[in-house]
């Protein structure tokens, strides 16, 4: 059975093996501890640092490639909220980390995200 290791809170999510997991649905329902803001690739609050298993990983998005950078995705970072897992891997984050945008965007889009306009899916590559 795979498993995501979160480090930093000491959670572990086991997930059937064939499954295609989200990185930040199985943080949140297993209380991971994992940031996030908006939950859709727009701001950033949700990055990971992908410690182990970064060949069990979806390719990065274009959100997450527009967000982090080349140089940042190339240190291993990812976030959450994009990031599809279908294998092992251990990721952690800074407990302290804050949005790579404004909070007043994160907020704008954060609301437009849970009015159901912009729900996010694995099609926007």
């Amino acid at each position: 059975m795979p498993t995501i290791h979160f480090r930093t809170s000491g959670r572990s999510v086991d997930f059937d093996e064939g499954d295609d997991v989200n990185m930040l649905r199985a943080a949140l329902r297993h209380e991971a501890g994992v940031p996030f803001k908006c939950a859709s690739g727009n701001c950033g609050t949700d990055r990971v640092l992908v410690e182990s298993g970064a060949e069990h990983l979806s390719a990065p998005r274009k959100r997450e490639r527009e967000l982090l950078g080349p140089e940042l995705i190339a240190a291993g970072y990812r976030l959450a909220c994009q990031t599809y897992v279908e294998g092992d891997c251990i990721v952690s984050w800074d407990p302290e980390q804050q949005p790579l945008i404004s909070e007043r965007a994160a907020d704008a889009l954060t609301k437009k995200w849970l009015s159901g306009d912009a729900e996010p899916g694995r099609g926007d590559d």
